[in-house]
C-alpha cells in the first residue's frame, strides 16, 4: 500500500514539473505561404506552445478545415539564430469586417465601425536553421499575452532577441493638401518577377510592402501612393511592393488612399529603409497608415506579395 502511495505521490510532481516546463498561449496567427508554388501569404489561427523539457517552441494550429492540411511548427531552442518583436496597427476584426461590410445595409454600416478600432498586437518574427538551411517563420500575438510572451523569449533566447520601438509615428494628413494628389497611375501587378532593390551608397533607399486584410486580396482594390515630400516615388495595391531611390535628407513620408497618414524623417546614403502601408477597411475605399518597420518583417511579408509594376499617366 505505502509503495503504491509513493508511486502515486511521484508521478503527481512529476506531472506538476511537467507542467511547469510547458507554458501554452491560445489566440496566435501564423503567417506563411500558401503552398510552395503560391507564395502568397495566408494566416491561421492556432496555440504557441514553449516546451522547455524537450527545449522547443511549438506552434499548432488549432481549427482544421477540408481545405487545409494540419499544421505544426517546431523550433529548437538552440536552432533559433533571431528573434525580432515589433508592434503591429491593424484592423480589428480582419476579414470579418470586410465580410459584414458586403452584407446589404443597414448592416453594412458595422464593418467601416469594426474597421475602424485600430489594434496594436505584436509582430514575432523568428529566424532558425534546419540542418543547412536558413527559416523563418511570422507568428502575430495578442496584445494581451505579448509581456508574457515577450518576456518568456527573452528568457530563452536571451542577446538573439530584438524589441524593436520606431520613434516615427503616422498621423492623418489631409490628401487634399498633399501637392502631387492629383496623380494619376497605371499599376500592373506582376506575378511573375519579384526584383530585388539595392543598396546605393549615393542614396536611400526605400522598400514599402503593401499588406492585403486578406489572401485573397492580393493584386485587388484601390491604389495606395507613397509620396515623399512633394512627389509621388511608389504605389502599390493591397498584396503589393515596390521600391524607390531618394536623395539623401529630410523627408515628409506619406501613405495615401481614401485617407492619408505619414510622418518625417531622416533618410541616410547607402541605408535602406522598410515601411508598411497598411490597410484597413473603408466606407468605399481601403485605407492606410505608415509604419516603419524592421528589414525582417517587411522581408517576409515581401516575400508573400507581387510587385508593382506602376508608372505615372
Amino acid at each position: 500500500m505505502r509503495r503504491q502511495v509513493a508511486l502515486t505521490t511521484l508521478l503527481f510532481f512529476a506531472t506538476l514539473c511537467l507542467a511547469a516546463d510547458t507554458e501554452r498561449f491560445s489566440h496566435i496567427k501564423i503567417h506563411r505561404h500558401r503552398s510552395a508554388e503560391n507564395r502568397v501569404l495566408v494566416d491561421k489561427l492556432g496555440k504557441l506552445t514553449f516546451d522547455d523539457a524537450n527545449r522547443k517552441l511549438i506552434f499548432e494550429k488549432t481549427v482544421e478545415d477540408k481545405f487545409d492540411v494540419p499544421e505544426r511548427v517546431e523550433v529548437g531552442y538552440d536552432s533559433a539564430t533571431k528573434v525580432v518583436f515589433e508592434v503591429t496597427t491593424h484592423m480589428r476584426g480582419g476579414g470579418v469586417a470586410q465580410v459584414v461590410s458586403a452584407i446589404p445595409s443597414p448592416v453594412a454600416l458595422a464593418g467601416p465601425v469594426i474597421a475602424d478600432q485600430h489594434v496594436d498586437d505584436y509582430w514575432f518574427y523568428l529566424a532558425y536553421k534546419t540542418g543547412d538551411r536558413d527559416e523563418a517563420v511570422l507568428l502575430e500575438i495578442p496584445k494581451s499575452s505579448s509581456r508574457k510572451i515577450i518576456d518568456k523569449t527573452v528568457g530563452i533566447f536571451g542577446s538573439r532577441v530584438v524589441v524593436n520601438g520606431f520613434p516615427e509615428k503616422g498621423e492623418s494628413v489631409e490628401p487634399e493638401k498633399l501637392a502631387d494628389f492629383r496623380s494619376k497611375h497605371v499599376l500592373k501587378v506582376d506575378k511573375q518577377n519579384r526584383p530585388v532593390p539595392e543598396t546605393r551608397a549615393d542614396q536611400a533607399t526605400i522598400v514599402v510592402v503593401c499588406p492585403p486584410l486578406a489572401a485573397r486580396d492580393s493584386g485587388k482594390g484601390n491604389q495606395f501612393k507613397l509620396h515623399a515630400n512633394d512627389h509621388v516615388v511608389a504605389v502599390n495595391k493591397a498584396g503589393t511592393y515596390s521600391f524607390a531611390y531618394l536623395e539623401p535628407g529630410r523627408y515628409r513620408l506619406v501613405s495615401q488612399s481614401a485617407n492619408a497618414n505619414g510622418f518625417e524623417m531622416e533618410l541616410e546614403g547607402g541605408k535602406t529603409y522598410y515601411f508598411l502601408q497598411n490597410t484597413f477597411q473603408g466606407v468605399f475605399k481601403w485605407e492606410t497608415k505608415l509604419s516603419h518597420n524592421s528589414a525582417e518583417l517587411v522581408t517576409y511579408l515581401m516575400s508573400g506579395t507581387y510587385f508593382s509594376d506602376w508608372s505615372r499617366k
